[in-house]
């Protein structure tokens, strides 16, 4: 199970299980959390729902149109709380997937492949990115299906050490990010006007994915 199953079956059931969703959150710390607020989430509304408004309220305004407001308001809150925890951080979520993602393939960063430089250089252009690459540089490049689109995964050598770039031709972010998970640490750059590409690398030297970057430039056609 990956994190997006996992996340559907927590918003349709907080409370339910399964073996496959179990074994994912004890590999997975964000989506565990999602379940927390999950659960914290119903059991508020469930709260809502059964409590009866104070004495003083329906004295005030009737018992019965305080219910109403109360009701609907207590849904809009946590409808809302709801939607931020899916919309509020997409990029996060992102960062997430992208460190699972590298992850699954630990053999990239000792991978010592032959590669063609000049192939691998048309495929990055037609994504709208150029990169200087020569063959010694690069150690590993492999086309992987990551949300629903095939996308350039490639390691290669810097002064510091392998970097791992990752293009996301359709991949929209607001800005210019960084994280750290797991033992990795990575940004994610966007495009000007769409799409983006990200910079992983493992350990706390910094160095690797500044060099990789500066490496990096967008495409006329792309802007």
């Amino acid at each position: 199970m990956n994190c997006a199953a996992a996340r559907l079956a927590i918003g349709a059931e907080p409370n339910a299980t399964s073996p496959a969703l179990e074994e994912h959150l004890l590999e997975c710390g964000a989506c565990a959390r999602f379940r927390t607020e999950m659960r914290r989430l119903e059991t508020s509304i469930g709260r809502a729902l059964s409590e009866a408004p104070p004495a003083a309220a329906r004295a005030r305004a009737g018992a019965r149109t305080w219910t109403g407001w109360a009701l609907a308001a207590s849904v809009l809150l946590a409808l809302s709380t709801v939607l931020a925890l899916w919309l509020l951080h997409p990029t996060d979520t992102l960062a997430h997937e992208l460190t699972r993602h590298v992850e699954a393939e630990p053999d990239s960063w000792i991978s010592r492949e032959h590669l063609d430089a000049r192939s691998i250089n048309d495929a990055l252009r037609s994504e709208g990115l150029a990169l200087e690459l020569t063959s010694e540089r690069i150690v590993y490049a492999h086309s992987c299906f990551f949300r629903g689109h095939y996308v350039p995964h490639l390691v290669l050598q810097t002064a510091a050490g392998p970097a791992t770039l990752i293009v996301l031709k359709h991949e929209q972010v607001g800005g210019r990010r960084t994280f750290r998970e797991d033992g990795m640490q990575g940004v994610i750059v966007p495009a000007p006007t769409g799409g983006s590409y990200a910079v992983l690398t493992r350990g706390g030297d910094e160095r690797a994915a500044q060099q990789l970057q500066h490496d990096v430039r967008w495409l006329p056609a792309a802007r």
